[in-house]
């Protein structure tokens, strides 16, 4: 299998012309609907994860390649963020490590809340990569495309 395809925003090297036209021409091929993003899916676990599917649509009408075949990853980020939440909440007041008494003695063992929690944000953080909701993939983006600008520049003007 091959590296993944990058946008053409975030493509570094020099394009013909031609390519550079096939590119965008695929990727407006590309291109889905956005209605179905307009309202939260019914299977969004709790009001929380659709106040949060609110917010990052909003959020993300800028971006124009996400779209209806994104709603499944937004989705699922919506959830994480919810029980990440939800998590964090139980956690409030507990201890990080417990005391658990054994036939032998006293061990001292991590709350299992912990790791929960640290599953829902490692969850989180894969969801926002692919939708483009971390700062890294939003600044390749933007730069990518200054980049993009810059030449076009000194291809027009020759500077």
């Amino acid at each position: 299998m091959g590296r993944p395809r990058k946008s053409l925003d975030m493509q570094k090297g020099n394009l013909t012309v031609v390519t550079r036209e096939r590119r965008e021409s695929e990727e407006r091929k590309a291109r889905t609907g956005k209605e179905q993003l307009k309202r939260p899916p019914a299977w969004l676990i709790n009001d929380e994860a659709k106040k949060e599917w609110r917010r990052i649509t909003k959020e993300l009408k800028e971006i124009e390649l996400v779209g209806n075949l994104d709603r499944n990853n937004l989705g699922g980020y919506c959830n994480a963020f919810a029980n990440y939440l939800q998590v964090t909440e139980l956690l409030k007041g507990q201890e990080y490590y417990l005391e658990r008494e054994t036939r032998t003695g006293t061990i001292i063992v991590k709350n299992p809340l912990v790791d929960i929690q640290k599953s829902y944000a490692e969850e989180m953080r894969r969801f926002a990569a692919m939708c483009g909701l971390t700062i890294d993939s939003r600044l390749k983006a933007v730069a990518a495309k200054a980049d993009a600008e810059e030449q076009e520049l000194k291809a027009r003007f020759g500077i």
